[in-house]
């Protein structure tokens, strides 16, 4: 995947299970505790209903807990959801998600792997996955943490990859808050809402407002693009001149308004 390729530790090859179209699609990211709260639990899920309503694919670890919740709730509203494994895909960890992972590969996500297909559970394996969550996202959500989870090396290695870090505060008096308060004092954004992710997306690529006119609409340099010929994300890159971030968050609000379309792992204009 284009995004992913672009960090410094990227895997060399990645085993996929599932569409790997999708991993062009511009993704988000959710990580959190495995132990999680019912309300961490609940947050994550709406969260994730809102995200994949919107557009972007839900990527996570596919662990117990907030992963579990998040991957879940992408496909109860039909949206897309990739999974990272710390396993070979032959030897899936945990075996209670066995069956998520399954209806994700059979509905048209994805799960992955950069480990040979006969790797089993190995400790440092799964810190070294994160790089893949972060990685192939615009940005990661941390919905609940203590301090010592390892959702805050994925959200540490987001940021040095230059990715956003959003974070969902809590009570002062739970453990699994700790986590993000950090993030948040170290500069994570403070989301309390979907509009604040987007907000935050839209501030770091500066896209242009909703509120453009039909004749500005009409003449968006990506569209233009697409008009001319289909392009992959990371064509298109080349040829705006954009930065590849930006080219995704911007052809996720050219999908969300029905101007443009992937298929494929390229991406289409639609005519109106």
């Amino acid at each position: 995947p284009a995004l992913l390729a672009e960090i410094s530790n990227a895997p060399p090859l990645l085993f996929v299970a599932g569409d790997p179209g999708i991993l062009e699609k511009p993704q988000l990211a959710m990580v959190g505790s495995r132990r999680a709260s019912r309300p961490g639990m609940d947050t994550a899920a709406a969260f994730s209903r809102s995200l994949a309503s919107a557009g972007f694919v839900i990527t996570s670890g596919l662990a117990l807990g907030i992963d579990a919740a998040a991957h879940q709730a992408a496909l109860d509203v039909g949206g897309r959801t990739v999974g990272v494994l710390g396993t070979g895909l032959e030897k899936f960890y945990p075996q209670r998600n066995r069956r998520l992972a399954q209806a994700m590969i059979a509905s048209g996500s994805a799960v992955l792997s950069e480990f040979p297909l006969d790797a089993g559970p190995t400790a440092s394996n799964f810190p070294r996955r994160n790089r893949i969550i972060s990685g192939l996202s615009l940005g990661v959500l941390v919905v609940e943490a203590s301090v010592a989870s390892g959702s805050l090396i994925t959200a540490r290695l987001a940021a040095e990859q230059g990715r956003e870090v959003y974070a969902i505060p809590g009570s002062i008096h739970h453990p699994g808050a700790k986590g993000c308060h950090q993030l948040i004092r170290d500069g994570a954004v403070l989301v309390e809402t979907i509009e604040h992710i987007l907000e935050a997306l839209r501030g770091w690529q500066r896209l242009p407002l909703p509120t453009e006119t039909p004749s500005t609409a009409a003449t968006h340099p990506l569209l233009l693009l697409l008009h001319a010929a289909p392009h992959t994300s990371e064509a298109l890159s080349v040829t705006s001149g954009w930065a590849l971030p930006k080219v995704l968050a911007a052809l996720t609000e050219l999908e969300m308004d029905g101007r443009a379309v992937c298929e494929s792992g390229r991406w289409f204009a639609r005519v109106s």
